[in-house]
């Protein structure tokens, strides 16, 4: 199956039940705690994806199927998938408990045929599987079109193996399957194999068939990028025993488990589906840990090979409750970095690519509210005032460049809003006031003021002047954004002046759906330069929106600008509305939701003291999939798109732990 079928239809080649672990043959699993079995069927899309890496290479996995292997950098393209050759088969697939190690055991009959255990090497950019069968058993590797393949017995380097492939991803392959962001440098990955494995690659069929046992059978994926970095890492990993390259990354992964809580002990006994969530909280951590670069930022799930800010402040606030603060830092840190190189941020940032952006409409708006609010969640939680100092031009610039955005106290739309890329918000309404993008403005703006008036970083003029702009702004607030105890996601009034609309913009061309600089019509739609020729869009007539999600925000956010009880009624009213019909859409007239809602309407109903987050905590968990993570949308409460999102992952176990925190403060 071509890998580009096998990711749209996400599902996996085999069938995978119930099957008990037997006795036939071990694994690393053996007698572990805590690891719960993932099954698959080729004829349901359960679709859970798990995620292996350490920073330099990652693997996106479905059972035993890889759907995705890449990097260095996590910025680069997948080079294929690889998948199993087994149309009888059964499979279950579990994961060693604190770590991105995952074993399955494939069987036939009822009888366990084969055990693999996958991982990404702690130390070095190379993927591992290992194989112990009692019959032969075969995967395909189908490149992506146009790599560059060669085959040879041995290896291309100076270690020995059985047989090898070397592929090349040629320059200029963009790096998502969106925008045209080519990378600009080619990057190498080599397979080889050892033991009971043999390798044959068709040039006509450009797939490689790679055929396992009986007994046992390792094959090695190294990553450059480049050519001689490429080979080598694989002679690297080919003169370490597979047993060290295991047991250091068990220890790895030990490593930065002990940084986190332990949740085993920390939390009351009689807490609700106890075991299920202490094992949601790991998959969680692994899930975004694997997903983490070495330059910081995280990656926003298998489509999305970028460092995409709003994602991620959703993720340090995940991982801040799961007791990894270091990685919020890293994160942050990653922000700084290509701030100090370019002078700005954008709606998302390459890994490993310096210069390489994903550029929305209105990119120095919401972001810019996000790094800060990060910043200062971070400050609040380590008292690490030097390290927030040493940022603050950041976050200055964060501050400033939001301010050329202002019309009648307003701020736009980023253009990949959630909501926005999900369609639930219309991109016509981009210019229009934003709820959500205004408060981060004044509550990031607040803060910002308060630390740089104590930490004397602002002359009293300056000082002055910023807060002058925040209290106009604020004393405007309610005018644009409330009305009859709700909160509207939208404000068509800041577009009234047209002369304050850009004539031009980078982002999604409101015809052909790609995203490039696009003019503004006499419509007020934004087309391509290739669309301006074609039949023209009709103008918008100004709607007004009520998103839930966004009404939900300010309890997320903790806004100055509101105090909770008045926020009661909204709240009460989305949760009406899900007794009613027992959905959660974010637009009332949808039946879709983006994944963090659950997490977002579970953090209101625990500010509030609502006895229904009981219900909530309940809802929000069982929605994690097999693989413990949530997805980035959901249509009647199932995932109907990408899986293993750090964002809403995050999100939702720190309104699961938030709820806990607080029930059982009571008692």
């Amino acid at each position: 199956m071509p890998v580009a079928l096998l990711l749209g239809s996400v599902l996996c080649a085999v069938m995978c039940t119930t099957t008990a672990y037997g006795d036939t043959l071990e694994g690393p699993l053996a007698g572990a705690a805590n690891s719960k079995p993932r099954e698959w069927a080729s004829n349901e899309t359960n679709g859970s994806v798990h995620c292996m890496g350490n920073g330099r290479l990652c693997v996106y996995g479905q059972g035993p199927n890889i759907l995705q292997l890449f990097g260095p950098s996590y910025s680069t393209t997948t080079i294929g998938g690889i998948t199993l050759e087994a149309e009888t088969a059964t499979c279950v697939s579990r994961r060693v408990p604190g770590a991105a190690i995952w074993e399955h055991r494939v069987s036939e009959n009822g009888v366990v045929v084969a055990v693999i255990t996958d991982f990404v090497e702690s130390e070095l950019p190379c993927f591992i599987r290992q194989v112990e069968a009692t019959a032969p058993i075969t995967f395909m590797f189908h490149p992506e079109p146009g790599l560059r393949v060669a085959h040879r017995e041995g290896t291309f380097g100076k270690a020995s193996a059985k047989g090898s492939l070397l592929v090349e991803t040629p320059i200029g392959r963009p790096c998502v399957p969106f925008g045209n962001y080519p990378i600009p440098f080619a990057f190498f990955h080599q397979f080889s194999w050892r033991d009971n494995v043999s390798g044959e690659y068709d040039p006509a069929k450009r797939e490689a068939t790679i055929t396992f046992g009986p007994g046992k059978g390792t094959l090695f994926v190294s990553g450059g990028p480049e050519l001689d970095a490429c080979l080598a890492h694989m002679d690297a990993v080919l003169s370490t025993d597979y047993g060290s390259l295991l047991t250091r990354t068990r220890s790895w992964w030990a490593s930065f488990t002990a940084k986190g809580r332990d949740f085993g002990r920390e939390l009351p006994e009689d807490i609700p589906q106890r075991e299920r969530l202490i094992q949601v909280l790991d998959d969680t951590a692994v899930l975004i840990r694997a997903q983490q670069s070495v330059e910081g930022g995280v990656l926003a799930g298998y489509p999305y090979h970028l460092g995409y800010v709003r994602d991620q402040y959703g993720t340090s606030r995940g991982l801040a409750a799961l007791g990894h603060i270091e990685m919020c830092r890293d994160i942050l840190d990653f922000y700084f970095s290509i701030f100090s190189k370019f002078g700005a941020i954008h709606n998302a940032q390459a890994f490993g690519i310096p210069g390489l952006f994903h550029v929305h409409e209105n990119d120095g708006v919401e972001i810019t509210g996000y790094i800060t609010l990060q910043a200062f969640d971070y400050l609040a939680r380590t008292g690490d005032t030097a390290f927030v100092r040493r940022i603050f031009p950041l976050l200055d610039w964060a501050w400033t460049t939001q301010q050329r955005y202002l019309v009648k106290g307003m701020l736009p739309f980023n253009g990949d809003e959630t909501y926005v890329a999900g369609g639930i918000l219309p991109r016509s309404a981009l210019n229009d006031g934003s709820a959500e993008a205004t408060m981060l403005f004044v509550d990031s703006g607040t803060m910002l003021a308060d630390f740089a008036e104590k930490q004397g970083l602002w002359s009293k003029e300056r000082t002055d002047r910023e807060r002058k702009t925040l209290e106009l702004v604020q004393a405007a607030y309610r005018g644009n954004f409330w009305r009859g105890e709700r909160l509207i996601t939208n404000n068509p009034d800041r577009c009234a002046d047209t002369a304050s609309l850009p004539p031009t913009r980078h982002g999604v061309c409101e015809a052909c759906n790609t995203v490039q600089w696009t003019l503004r019509t006499d419509a007020g739609r934004y087309v391509c330069v290739d669309c301006l020729d074609k039949t023209p869009l009709p103008k918008i007539e100004p709607r007004t929106y009520k998103l839930q999600s966004v009404s939900l925000t300010p309890l997320y956010f903790h806004s100055s600008l509101f105090i909770q009880e008045e926020l009661r009624p909204q709240v009460a009213s989305i949760l009406q509305a899900y007794k009613e019909s027992g959905k959660l859409p974010s637009r009332p007239d949808s039946d879709v939701s983006v994944g963090y809602d659950y997490g977002l309407l579970l953090h209101a109903l625990t500010e509030l003291g609502d006895p229904m987050a009981r219900e909530l905590y309940e809802k929000t968990l069982a929605l994690a999939d097999d693989t413990g993570a949530w997805a980035e949308y959901y249509r009647d409460h199932k995932p109907c798109n990408t899986r293993c999102r750090p964002w809403e992952s995050a999100i939702n176990v720190e309104a699961l732990l938030h709820w806990i925190d607080r029930e059982y403060a009571r008692k």
